[in-house]
């Protein structure tokens, strides 16, 4: 009946590594609702078949799987990320050209904040799910079962459709409309994903991951999490348990990456990791956090419970940047935070962004320095990234403010790799030798 379609997002550069494929939680998550209220659903994760390129349905095989998988299904949902929409639009234009009467839903943080561009000149995309949409794409699914022989063919169901928080559509004069923005979901009444429905071809994942939080308190430039859920909230353990627990079930798994930052509440934190502690759950594992913030007792709790690896993002050792940026982190504390890490044999991952609002030549090299002041070895990696200006993120609402000129609109591109804008203080040809320097460091940690 409903088929969730995962378009690809790793490169052809990253399948031979195990830890940067992970599965895409949105889908597991709503099959698991479609599920609950019995409901028959099947996943096609397009992650797992290998495509050369990244924006492009090159492969008649993957266009006969997609062709194939989809006779069977009335309703196909399909994910997007911002560098994956073309692809995801690639395929519902296969899909309708193959069969007018497939519903095409999109969702995902990209067409959350563009579906009225999307709408407008898409016309093989019916529906948009805005923001969180496991309550909004259920009540679709089942006003579109209950009301088959009506759709989009009356105002009464134009009516029923507008009952449904979070939902964008052409309405019968073809204009796009919103019904608003959805309600914070209470993430304890979401069920844990349904990862029996991925196919595991060849044990393809490795990594699992889970989301412990919703929301974020913090309010970076380049970032969409606060705007996508206005509203922080954190898991209750119990939750957190049943899912670590079901992950090992499956016996595909060897490591599980725990998202977002889990010390945002230091209550919580503690308890994540005497979870692991009392529960001896011996699987590895890793997480994101600001080392900002954490303690030597944190440090030796986290070493306590297993933790194998903290992901950090510090993007820069300018004050100034920092401020511009709305990141509220004092690069000393950083450093601190690090050391207490190391003090514990933890490996690091740092992140680092390049080019963002206010980054200058020197304030590029002071984040150079500060890299070589970390107390750093070959178990540690250093990541840098592209200021990426995604829609929904503040650089992409208030370009201007920030005095940033967007100079590319291929969304592919979107992807922390590319040169997506400049600004006064930073020319294209200047940003592109400044990521050369920037990766050959992040080489340099790779190889030694």
């Amino acid at each position: 009946m409903i088929l969730l379609i995962n378009p690809k997002t790793t490169k052809p550069s990253e399948f031979q590594s195990e830890f940067f494929r992970e599965p895409s939680l949105g889908i597991l998550y709503l099959a698991a609702v479609l599920e609950r209220y019995n409901l028959s659903v099947e996943i096609l994760d397009l992650e797992q078949f290998y495509l050369e390129q990244d924006d492009d349905l090159n492969s008649e095989f993957i266009k006969d799987v997609i062709l194939e998988k989809t006779k069977r299904h009335d309703i196909i949902g399909i994910t997007s990320l911002t560098n994956t929409f073309y692809l995801a639009k690639q395929i519902a234009e296969l899909i309708k050209k193959s069969n007018r009467e497939k519903i095409i839903v999109l969702g995902g943080p990209h067409v959350s904040f563009q579906y009225h561009e999307i709408l407008k000149i898409e016309p093989t995309i019916d529906f948009i799910c805005v923001g969180e949409s496991e309550t909004s794409f259920l009540e679709l699914v089942n006003l579109i079962i209950r009301n088959k022989n009506e759709l989009m063919s009356s105002q009464a169901f134009e009516k029923k459709l507008d009952a449904i928080r979070g939902l964008a559509y052409r309405n019968l004069e073809g204009k796009v409309r919103f019904t608003g923005v959805p309600k914070p979901i209470d993430i304890e009444t979401i069920p844990i994903p349904t990862r029996y429905l991925l196919s595991q071809k060849n044990f393809y994942y490795r990594v699992a991951s889970v989301i412990i939080n919703r929301g974020c308190p913090n309010a970076c430039s380049f970032c969409s999490r606060q705007k996508l859920f206005p509203k922080t909230r954190i898991r209750s353990l119990d939750s957190i348990l049943s899912e670590i627990r079901d992950i090992i079930s499956y016996q595909t798994y060897n490591y599980i990456n725990f998202y977002d930052n889990i010390n945002i509440d230091r209550k919580f934190f503690r308890n994540f990791c005497r979870l692991f502690i009392d529960n001896k759950i011996e699987i590895p594992w890793g997480c994101e956090l600001r080392v900002d913030s954490i303690s030597a007792e944190d440090a030796r709790l986290l070493k306590e419970a297993g933790c194998k690896l903290i992901a950090t993002g510090i993007e820069s050792a300018s004050l100034s940047v920092l401020k511009k940026n709305l990141k509220y982190q004092d690069p000393k504390r950083v450093i601190s935070g690090i050391k207490l890490l190391k003090a514990v044999n933890i490996p690091v991952q740092a992140y680092f962004v390049l080019g963002l609002p206010g980054e200058t030549e020197f304030t590029f090299h002071e984040t150079l320095d500060f890299i070589k002041e970390l107390p750093l070895d070959n178990n540690d990696k250093i990541n840098y990234f592209v200021a990426t200006p995604y829609p929904g993120s503040k650089l992409w609402d208030e370009r201007e403010d920030f005095k940033i000129n967007i100079i590319e609109l291929n969304f592919t591109k979107y992807d922390c790799q590319h040169i997506i804008f400049e600004t006064s203080d930073l020319s294209v040809q200047k940003l592109e030798e400044l990521y050369k320097i920037a990766k050959d460091i992040e080489q340099f940690f790779e190889k030694h």
